[in-house]
């Protein structure tokens, strides 16, 4: 093997190791965002199933789970766009969990408000027990807004723990 080669090897195997290594830093600084991703998710097939339940009798309240959906798709597209930034924006992801906290607050006082359960959530027994089910899906929805939100807030100023492991690993990239 001539000496040409053997350079011509040796850039080959190098740049197949920075290559590795640098997929191996995107994936694993995309993954700081899984938590949101599977929330997002959550919410997506929840408001979609909301939805569908508004469709059985239709009624202005149809307009919450429409205007979420459109929420968490814009923000479903920004965890995509995510991927290989070193910088996070979450703009549009901390808005859907906002709306979704706002939406679930304004859902749990139509359990306490006469007449307006029914129509909120028409698929449900408007009795003591379909009330504390469908609070207690709102109230666990609330619990993982709050989580998700505070989660934003310490992604977004680089000091949740998966950040410091991630510094620990790779070094001080950013």
């Amino acid at each position: 093997m001539g000496k040409n080669q053997r350079k011509k090897l040796v850039t080959k195997k190098a740049q197949s190791r920075d290559l590795k290594q640098e997929t191996t830093w995107k994936n694993n600084l995309f993954s700081r965002y899984m938590l949101f991703r599977y929330s997002l998710t959550l919410f997506f097939f929840a408001n979609i199933y909301w939805g569908m339940i508004q469709m059985y009798r239709t009624s202005v309240y149809i307009i919450l789970p429409i205007g979420l959906l459109l929420l968490l798709i814009r923000a479903i597209a920004e965890q995509f766009s995510l991927y290989g930034k070193t910088k996070a924006v979450l703009i549009w992801t901390k808005r859907a969990f906002q709306a979704q906290g706002i939406v679930n607050v304004l859902a749990l006082l139509s359990v306490v408000f006469p007449g307006q359960f029914e129509y909120v959530f028409p698929v449900f027994a408007s009795n003591l027990l379909g009330k504390l089910f469908v609070s207690s899906l709102l109230l666990l929805g609330l619990l993982a807004v709050w989580h998700n939100v505070n989660r934003v807030q310490r992604v977004e100023t680089n000091t949740d723990n998966f950040y410091y492991r991630f510094q620990k690993s790779f070094g001080k990239i950013f």
